[in-house]
């Protein structure tokens, strides 16, 4: 049994362990997915509170700028080379404008000349186009949110070159009529202190010339951050100095378009935990792969269980059912053909009758274990003092003993007044199985004739009865097994002794059934076996 057992147990084991594995490696890459999928997310919302803080920024900018160029004289200046004397200074929200130095001049006055040039180009060169989302890696969600923080950055830019325009680009016939160029700007260092310098080519029928501003940078970086406080509480701004020519895109998407200025925020926090619904979906899936590998592996011990009992039941039964029937048949076949001597008839019977009354003991011992495990109803118990239980049941048990050869000893310490309520026949059947057992087993090896003790006694509300016997005892390793069906204590089929080993089994069914329990108690010499039972208040 053993042997067919292990390739199955092995079996289940490997399938198993094929189950969790893959189990396993599904929950990482749902963890994995899930972690990445909250990541990116948090880096789109990201992205989105950065346009915003941008957009504000830009419309701060915007309008101050808007507020300082409006105060600027727009009549048609005198052609010829740029002077310092030129530049045109205005006050603004913020600080009074402050000249340059001709170096720098120089730069800035290029840079505006420039910035007139690209903004009187063809539209079609000069306006962004919108972003093709062709390449898989920009379907990523955060990638996705760079990159729609780059394009918004193009049309902010875009945005502001034309609302600085005075007039639109393309309409060179009209050469009566003054062109703005839009703003370039340069950073300014004074010392300690910082300016951002903003300057734009005045394009008339008189000639060139050129305008510009400046703004403190303190003041307008306290500004600016005022108006993202909410969304960006550590966020800071860093002036771009000697930026290139085409920034990248997570350059551009951290940027303002109407200033050389960098936003600077914390990056996103990652998720650090999965959302509950994924928690619990994937705890109820390890619970159910759990509970259904111990619901299998419970049945398959349970069928190896079952098939090991029905495998002894079958072998213990036809055992003990194949010496009564043989001699049965044996002896019946000599007395009905006149074979037996009439002075030996006796004999004969005497064997038949103790061979019927083993065989109505096997089988009502078989019976009543099935009817307990079918958990059918026992018999109606009944009230009687403890001296009339000893009444009924020691003249059964002196006769069991007797045909064994063992005698029967009883010492009764129990008040007469004792009283309980059970059923007499189950309290017999445990008793006799008790006793058949020690006349069995029980015996010292090379005595005379063995002595079975009933000890009677009161333990608290309890009634014990004890049956000690002189044998070599029960050993530790199958205290347990003994009440195990069909177990006979290790003994196989070639034991002189007889049994199917149901005795203890059902007396511990029984015991249980009345309300009591039947133990194995430890003993110095043989074997204790300890039937407690309920006594009536």
């Amino acid at each position: 049994m053993k042997a067919t057992r292990r390739p199955l147990v092995a079996l289940y084991a490997l399938g198993s362990a094929i189950v969790i594995a893959a189990l396993v490696a599904l929950s990482a890459l749902v963890v994995r997915q899930q972690v990445e999928h909250a990541r990116a997310v948090a880096e789109a919302l990201h992205q989105e509170d950065v346009r915003t803080a941008l957009w504000r920024m830009e419309t701060r900018v915007g309008a101050l700028l808007a507020l300082t160029t409006s105060r600027a004289s727009l009549a048609p200046p005198m052609p010829g080379a740029y002077a310092a004397n030129a530049i045109v200074g205005v006050d603004n929200a913020i600080n009074p404008a402050q000249a340059p130095s001709p170096a720098f001049a120089s730069e800035l006055l290029e840079a505006a000349d420039r910035a007139f040039e690209f903004a009187c180009s063809p539209p079609s060169e000069t306006q962004p186009q919108a972003q093709s989302w062709t390449n898989p890696e920009q379907q990523n969600i955060a990638n996705r949110g760079l990159q729609r923080s780059a394009d918004e950055f193009e049309r902010r830019a875009w945005s502001n070159l034309q609302s600085q325009v005075a007039s639109p680009a393309g309409s060179a016939g009209r050469s009566e009529e003054l062109l703005v160029g839009p703003l370039a700007s340069r950073w300014e260092r004074d010392g300690a202190r910082l300016g951002l310098q903003f300057a734009r080519r005045i394009q008339g029928p008189g000639g060139a010339s050129h305008e510009s501003y400046r703004i403190e940078w303190d003041e307008l970086s306290r500004l600016l951050l005022a108006e993202i406080s909410d969304l960006f509480p550590a966020a800071r701004l860093e002036p771009i100095e000697g930026e290139s020519a085409a920034p990248a895109s997570a350059e551009r998407a951290l940027r303002l378009a109407a200033a050389p200025v960098r936003l600077v925020v914390p990056p996103p926090r990652p998720a650090q935990e999965l959302p509950r619904g994924y928690v619990w979906t994937l705890g109820g899936a390890w619970a159910a792969l759990l509970f259904a590998l111990a619901a299998g592996a419970l049945a398959l011990r349970a069928s190896y269980s079952w098939g090991d009992k029905h495998r002894r039941f079958t072998h213990a039964v036809t055992h003990e059912l194949r010496t009564p029937l043989t001699t049965f048949r044996l002896y019946s076949e000599m007395l009905a053909r006149g074979m037996v001597p009439a002075e030996r008839q006796g004999e004969y019977l005497a064997t038949l009758e103790r061979e019927s009354g083993r065989l109505a003991r096997l089988v009502d011992n078989v019976l009543r274990y099935a009817r307990l495990e079918d958990g059918k109803r026992a018999a109606p118990r009944t009230e009687l003092s403890v001296a009339e239980l000893l009444e009924r049941c020691a003249p059964e048990l002196a006769r069991t003993c007797a045909a064994h050869g063992a005698r029967l000893e009883l010492d009764e310490r129990v008040e007469g007044g004792a009283r309980l309520v059970t059923d007499p026949e189950a309290v017999l059947q445990i008793l006799s199985n008790l006793v058949e057992n020690a006349c069995k087993y029980g015996h010292a090896e090379g005595a005379g004739a063995s002595a079975v003790t009933l000890r009677s006694a009161r333990s608290g509300d309890l009634l014990t009865l004890e049956v000690r016997d002189e044998g070599p005892g029960v050993p530790a390793a199958l205290a347990r097994a003994i009440f195990e069906p069909f177990e006979r204590g290790g003994r196989d089929s070639s034991d002189p002794a007889h049994g199917v080993g149901l005795g203890l089994a059902l007396a511990r069914a029984l015991a249980r059934e009345l309300g009591g329990s039947l133990t194995l108690e430890p003993a110095s010499r043989g074997a204790v076996f300890r039937l407690a039972l309920p006594l009536a208040e």
